[in-house]
């Protein structure tokens, strides 16, 4: 599937990708009265959902793919991308606070924008686009809030960490294999955290030790 996407596209997104500066790939919006929420995917493999209600930021997180499967999603999103109907919604049945606007950057006169009720009968291949959406959404939204913190965190002797019980501990050892020891603070009890277990652990970094 992904020897399918075409040699522009494939390098638009591989020389941006190197060159660290990432680009929005596609993006939707729903909008549900007064609450929107926004599902972003970037070139740099990077998915970030936000939900705003009225004026105010009720959640954000972000996630990174693994490369493999951001180019399966990548490779799918190009595919019907370019198949899409010239209007791929063919009822407009819905309420009007209840919306649906995705941006498409990849595929043919890009970039694409299409809106449309939340209850519209939509074409197969817009049908799979929002499939995507929504698996990458669910993806977020079941990922560990600490997950993306920890993968790019380089622990050393005396980082502070806040903990998912609410306790703070300090990192005593950093074995070679990854493996942590944190010292837990008041009690002064050690404990040993594999590298694949961090962010059921860890709830946040800190920082050094004061």
């Amino acid at each position: 599937m992904i020897r399918r996407l075409i040699p522009g596209f494939f390098l638009f997104f591989v020389t941006t990708a190197a060159a660290q500066v990432p680009v929005p790939v596609v993006e939707r919006i729903v909008t549900q009265r007064d609450q929107k929420t926004r599902v972003s995917v970037f070139s740099n493999r990077a998915v970030v959902v936000s939900i705003m209600k009225g004026d105010k930021r009720d959640f954000l997180r972000r996630i990174t793919l693994d490369e493999d499967q951001y180019l399966v999603y990548l490779s799918a999103l190009q595919t019907d991308a370019e198949a899409l109907e010239e209007n791929p919604v063919s009822s407009d049945v819905g309420a009007a606070d209840y919306s649906v606007q995705v941006t498409l950057h990849v595929g043919p006169d890009a970039p694409r924008l299409i809106r449309f009720p939340s209850m519209a009968t939509v074409s197969l291949q817009l049908s799979r686009i929002m499939s995507v959406f929504d698996d990458l959404q669910q993806q977020v939204f079941d990922a560990s809030p600490s997950a993306e913190e920890i993968r790019t965190w380089e622990p050393r002797e005396d980082d502070r960490v806040q903990l998912f019980n609410g306790t703070y501990a300090t990192v005593a050892e950093v074995w070679d294999d990854g493996m942590l020891v944190l010292e837990h603070e008041d009690t002064y009890i050690r404990e040993v955290v594999a590298p694949g277990y961090r962010d059921q652990v860890i709830l946040h970094i800190v920082g050094p030790k004061p």
